[in-house]
């Protein structure tokens, strides 16, 4: 297969957490990154943990090129060969930051300069010749890493990277099912990008962004099911109503400036600010051990702003409500099965999670 082709199966992997399995993933799956069901490659544990490392994408899939052991020596032994020139330099420093970086590859690193030592020298001439001639091997690879010969800093960046990766139990979780409850069972890996496209066929065991499989009456209805946000913070919305059709709102969602803060109401029966809605939803992911990747979301109020744009929320004296004749909808057609039925457990979590914070308040 070609680098290109395997770094688009790692894209989807970064953004969606599966892709179709191929032989090529198969070494990402002995390190405990993938785990192969039904004909899918599916991200862990590991590679959440691991991916949180890094400050964006093409770091991330840079590095997890490096894991290649080949490769590796291939970028050790240039690297090594850098830092011997260093020392005919005479700069200590950089030599004694090379093996403070590199503690899991000091084996390899002692084997290497032994065969390179005489007397008091290293002779790096053999060394240079070796990188020389196994380089043709990784042209493409070195092309799509460092867009040419891989330079000192860089190779530093990943090998040390890739030492500070620990390879976990793998946990595999059940597939996604039909229903929402079934979705965000507690544990579910969830992609936290708000931006990303749907996909057409629905994922096995991540929950992303993806074309609803069931039959709407009401076609607007589509941008609640396709992305797990919108749901999700759409069903906050329906506790909120519900609260208060039981004789007590305890939590509202008061818009301010572009922001939403949340309201709780405390066991006191005193209001008080909670704090934004990114605050209240990435507690409750905690709570319930969602691992969301590649990195925890942001500005969940655009999504406020999405469903107040699409008719599905209003704002009355500055509080996001569910407009009447959208709950019309929730409790008197079948949107009721699949919507309110679907969602019962995800919903009484909510509102305990709702319950145990208020009585912090």
């Amino acid at each position: 297969m070609e680098l290109k082709r395997l770094h688009s199966h790692l894209e989807r992997l970064y953004h969606y957490g599966e892709t179709a399995y191929v032989d090529e993933l198969e070494p990402f799956v002995r390190k405990g990154l993938l785990y192969v069901r039904e004909k899918k490659a599916v991200i862990t544990n590991n590679w959440i943990a691991f991916v949180k490392r890094f400050p964006n994408q093409t770091d991330f899939l840079h590095t997890l090129f490096c894991f290649d052991e080949d490769y590796q020596q291939y970028l050790l032994k240039t690297s090594l060969l850098t830092v011997l020139k260093m020392r005919e330099a005479e700069d200590i420093d950089g030599i004694v930051d090379f093996v403070h970086k590199m503690p899991k590859f000091a084996g390899e690193i002692v084997k290497i300069l032994d065969e390179l030592k005489h007397g008091e020298r290293y002779e790096t001439k053999a060394l240079e010749q070796h990188v020389k001639e196994v380089e043709p091997l990784f042209r493409e690879r070195n092309h799509l890493i460092f867009n040419g010969a891989p330079y000192y800093q860089r190779i530093i960046y990943y090998l040390a990277h890739i030492q500070q990766y620990q390879q976990e139990a793998v946990e595999q979780h059940e597939p996604l099912g039909t229903k929402i409850d079934e979705q965000w069972a507690k544990g579910r890996k969830i992609a936290a990008n708000l931006q990303l496209l749907p996909l057409k066929d629905e994922p096995l065991a991540v929950l992303a962004p993806h074309e609803p499989n069931i039959s709407l009456k009401n076609p607007l209805f589509k941008h609640i099911f396709t992305h797990p946000w919108n749901l999700f913070i759409f069903l906050c919305c329906v506790v909120r109503e519900q609260t208060e059709a039981q004789g007590m709102t305890t939590i509202r969602f008061h818009a301010v400036n572009d922001e939403v803060d949340v309201i709780l109401m405390s066991s006191k029966n005193q209001e008080y600010r909670y704090g934004t809605i990114n605050d209240f939803v990435l507690e409750f992911c905690k709570v319930s051990n969602y691992q969301l990747f590649p990195n925890e979301f942001a500005r969940l109020e655009t999504i406020f702003h999405h469903l107040h744009d699409r008719g599905f929320l209003t704002i009355v004296d500055e509080e996001y409500r569910i407009p009447s004749h959208i709950e019309d909808e929730l409790y008197n057609t079948s949107l009721f099965i699949s919507l309110m039925a679907g969602s019962k457990q995800l919903r009484q979590r909510i509102e305990q999670w709702i319950d145990e914070l208020r009585d912090r308040g």
